[in-house]
């Protein structure tokens, strides 16, 4: 992960030379998060690793943001959010082209009972609102488990103006595409790895004899059984690269559940995010057939074969929600 450095520091720092690019940062007020949302609705979002902090700072206090989420599944969202002294209840839905949802205020005595609910999906972070250039811009440091992970977020008025806008310094990879910086996943799954320490995987099922079957591949060398996978790749999301993975290794098409997913580590320190996919296709001929060879087995039978401990249980953990 890209280096991460101090807190931002709530003075102004002076420059006999200020960078052409300034950054102001503007008052925070509680209830943030629903302002901006309103003031900024249909604005093109794109957001970056933080890799230091900006070079001018105006006076701000952040705000302190504690989220969980007490239902996630299949692209639904019940979460609950304490942001400053202000409580809220919200309800997204993420399952078609667009996300849909609503927002409610809620007392303090209200959010202290739903909060136990989320245990084990919660995130923190400290929120500052800037002006950087004529874009608008919020950073969040991300506290507890998170630390250090900063990121920050641009917003632009139209696709041609985020097209054109030159990356300052200050800000890393860009994550925009990214499914692991997602608020809910880093609630559920941690912080991100470091780039190139995660892979990209697929799980091919299908039922046969109302028996679920998962379809495997072998490994390059053709020792070992495992599942498609490859790394991520610029300009793809990483269910595009998962779908691609499932053509080239195992000659697979079907459809791709985006609800069903986990991460887990595998024996070589890297980590895997693996995609459940129902097959519809098996194709008679893939770019690796003659690399590798592809098999269904019955989910027991697959789980003895994956030699990997933590693989096999991230499949045992999608093979359950499957079965639902």
């Amino acid at each position: 992960m890209a280096k991460h450095t101090k807190p931002i520091s709530p003075r102004k720092v002076k420059a006999k030379n200020p960078p052409k690019q300034e950054v102001e940062a503007v008052a925070v007020v509680t209830g943030l998060e629903t302002a901006w949302r309103k003031k900024l609705d249909g604005a093109i979002r794109r957001k970056f690793l933080l890799v230091e902090s900006p070079k001018q700072t105006s006076p701000s206090r952040g705000v302190e943001i504690e989220q969980g989420y007490v239902v996630r599944e299949r692209g639904q969202e019940l979460r609950v959010r304490r942001e400053g002294n202000r409580h809220y209840l919200s309800a997204r839905d993420r399952s078609g082209p667009s996300v849909t949802g609503e927002e409610i205020p809620i007392t303090k005595q209200q959010f202290e009972k739903l909060w136990p609910f989320t245990q084990g999906q919660r995130i923190n972070r400290i929120r500052h609102v800037m002006t950087m250039d004529r874009f608008r811009m919020k950073i969040d440091e991300f506290t507890g488990e998170h630390a250090p992970l900063r990121l920050a977020e641009v917003f632009f008025p139209n696709p041609e103006v985020s097209k054109s806008f030159k990356k300052p310094d200050f800000l890393g990879e860009e994550v925009t595409r990214r499914e692991e910086y997602q608020t809910a996943e880093m609630a559920i799954h941690g912080a991100p790895e470091p780039s190139g320490m995660c892979q990209l995987g697929i799980l091919p099922y299908m039922f046969k004899d109302r028996k679920l079957h998962l379809l495997l591949v072998t490994s390059s060398s053709g020792n070992r059984w495992i599942l498609p996978k490859g790394r991520q790749e610029p300009d793809m999301t990483p269910h595009e690269v998962a779908i691609m993975e499932a053509v080239e290794e195992a000659g697979v098409l079907g459809t791709l559940r985006q609800d069903l997913r986990t991460r887990c580590q595998m024996n070589d320190g890297r980590f895997l995010q693996l995609y459940a996919m129902k097959i519809s296709k098996l194709l008679k001929s893939w770019p690796e057939m003659n690399v590798r060879r592809r098999r269904l087995f019955p989910l027991s039978d697959a789980l003895e074969m994956l030699g990997d401990p933590g693989v096999a249980k991230a499949v045992r953990r999608l093979a359950v929600a499957i079965n639902k």
